[in-house]
């Protein structure tokens, strides 16, 4: 997993802007948009942030799906859903138009955690792809959790407002880049992603993936 520095001002201005419009919807915080894997997972979310469950995770083997089982979050598919007059339009706004101003393939991931929200261990090998996250934090009370490729364990603290970080998720089959990774919110947060998929490694598409997704990161770090 590796940080990028958002420099570009203009990037930035329109980061802050979604933040500001979703906070200003009244009804974000309803729990009724609460997506939770069971009624346990409130009791002590951050144990499926540790090490203790990546290694019940990583035991399953073949039986892992790529995706959580447990987490914890208001999903902004969800809100749609329940309050479709209040949300479509930011929704619409981040997923979509800012997935096409990027030059993203499209949205992975838009999700609001707030305090005590996480997403425990977990690939993605079942949607492998070149990914740019950006994440929001209120006062930095949280933090992204990643195996590395030698086994160990890293922590990213959070810090108040944005920040960037880009990986390749790997397929089920690429095992060599698999990511193990887990977040766990402290406070308000919110995470977006988007995919510039490649098939796998050796796709004949991945070379020109990867000139996409580095346009971006340029893009990101460059002041305007």
């Amino acid at each position: 997993m590796t940080e990028v520095v958002i420099r570009n001002k203009s990037l930035l201005k329109r980061l802050n802007s979604f933040t500001e419009e979703f906070f200003s919807i009244d009804g974000y915080y309803d729990l009724n948009h609460r997506m939770l894997s069971s009624p346990n997972a409130l009791e002590n979310p951050e144990y499926y942030c540790s090490p203790e469950y990546l290694q019940e995770q990583i035991e399953t083997g073949e039986a892992h799906s790529g995706y959580p089982e447990e987490y914890m979050s208001h999903t902004v598919a969800r809100m749609v859903e329940k309050n479709p007059d209040k949300f479509t339009g930011w929704r619409d706004r981040v997923r979509n138009d800012f997935a096409a101003e990027i030059g993203a393939m499209h949205s992975a991931l838009l999700n609001y955690y707030p305090p005590g929200g996480f997403v425990g261990w977990h690939t993605n090998w079942n949607a492998n792809a070149y990914q740019i996250l950006f994440t929001w934090s209120e006062t930095g009370d949280g933090y992204f959790r990643y195996r590395d490729h030698t086994g160990t364990i890293i922590t990213e603290k959070d810090k108040p407002g944005w920040q960037c970080r880009h990986y390749y998720f790997g397929a089920k089959h690429e095992k060599e880049h698999h990511c193990w990774h887990a977040a766990y919110a402290g406070c308000d947060r919110i995470t977006l992603a988007y995919k510039f998929e490649n098939d796998s490694k050796t796709s004949s598409k991945d070379a020109g993936v990867r000139i996409l997704r580095d346009q971006l990161i340029e893009e990101i770090e460059q002041e305007d």
